[in-house]
């Protein structure tokens, strides 16, 4: 969990208030930086929210500290729906015409 100490220190965050938040001791957060215990599921789980990035962050799966916001509206959802009822053909001329609308925009 090496991203666990690069968060914290960007965050401004002292070990000690990360253990009270978390409700564990700062102890525990010190062998979780150093690899010597993994916190359990529901602890970074907990520490992703309380530090506003992803639990992938924290297991170092990734290098982006700043967790994507995947949530799409119903039109977003409708669209990814449609899409996924396409055969390859159809799925292939969609995707042409998005990139020459994208292309066209960025003229």
């Amino acid at each position: 969990m090496k991203n666990l100490k690069k968060i914290v220190k960007e965050k401004n965050k002292s070990l000690t208030s990360l253990a009270i938040d978390l409700e564990v001791s700062q102890e525990a957060i010190s062998q979780y930086i150093s690899n010597k215990i993994k916190p359990k599921t529901s602890t970074i789980i907990k520490m992703a929210e309380i530090l506003n990035t992803s639990t992938d962050y924290l297991l170092d799966l990734t290098d982006n500290p700043n967790p994507s916001n995947f949530s799409l509206n119903e039109k977003e959802n409708n669209i990814i729906d449609n899409y996924r009822k396409l055969n390859n053909n159809e799925k292939i001329q969609v995707e042409s015409y998005i990139q020459a609308i994208v292309d066209l925009k960025n003229l």
